[in-house]
């Protein structure tokens, strides 16, 4: 049997529809899933340099005070440390909420550009948290970053999931899943001491944020919107099949019943 399956067509038919992988589907299916890979490298990011951040929090509470203060209480220090934790699922939460009104209104593609945002104001927060000796700024990223996150997590299999063809449907709806474990394991890694695990390169674990943003920012534009969208939504028929064949087509040999 054709691996594509029937679909219908104008007339009652059906067409049998082999489809295929094409580059266009790849673009869109690796640019996509590095919002997934950006979420678990949030995720686990701030687990591996924790007494080092916290040594960072000292250092600025010290600094803001007086030279000669005692250090940072070691309640404040715990309170400080877990609200920088906790808030990340606080804003993936909020924004989690709001991933059908956001996908509806601005279309999957867009979306996720636009998410990007959140990404670059968040990761530049984190980044700068010690330079302008404010944990403030660390628990603020991480709320933002934790909005960029809880909107990737809907937007990202959402897309892949209504741009990749039927039979492959289910095994690119897993690269979501697979490219937020390897974040995770990148963000561990690279919070080692002997990488960037230091008092001094600590910050660029949180630039680091920054780049699959970027790349995504940059990718994005050459990817079609979800046919879906375009047809449900915006009642655009001839704008959907032309992104559906941009990411399947039809080789010679097409059946119709």
């Amino acid at each position: 049997m054709p691996s594509g399956g029937f679909q219908p067509i104008d007339g009652g038919q059906q067409v049998v529809v082999r489809t295929a992988v094409t580059k266009t589907l790849v673009l869109s299916v690796f640019t996509a899933i590095l919002g997934s890979f950006q979420f678990g490298y949030n995720i686990g990011v701030i687990n591996a340099p924790q007494k080092i951040i916290e040594q960072s929090y000292n250092e600025s509470y010290i600094i803001r005070n007086s030279p000669e203060s005692h250090s940072i209480d070691v309640g404040l220090l715990r309170t400080l440390w877990s609200l920088s934790v906790a808030i990340f699922s606080i804003g993936g939460m909020v924004s989690s909420l709001g991933v059908g009104v956001v996908s509806q209104w601005l279309g999957r593609k867009r979306a996720m550009i636009v998410n990007n945002i959140f990404a670059f104001v968040g990761g530049t927060m984190m980044g700068l948290c010690q330079i302008s000796q404010s944990y403030e700024m660390m628990i603020l990223g991480r709320f933002v970053i934790g909005v960029y996150s809880g909107l990737a997590s809907g937007l990202v299999p959402m897309y892949v999931g209504e741009i990749s063809p039927t039979h492959l449907r289910g095994a690119l709806g897993t690269l979501h899943q697979l490219s937020l474990v390897i974040g995770i394991l990148v963000a561990q890694v690279l919070g080692l001491e002997s990488f960037l695990g230091t008092n001094s390169r600590w910050p660029v674990l949180f630039w680091v944020t920054l780049i699959p943003a970027a790349l995504q920012s940059v990718l994005l534009p050459f990817c079609p919107e979800s046919p879906r969208f375009l047809y449900i939504v915006c009642e655009q028929e001839g704008h959907a099949k032309t992104s559906k064949w941009h990411s399947v087509y039809l080789p010679k040999g097409t059946l119709r019943s």
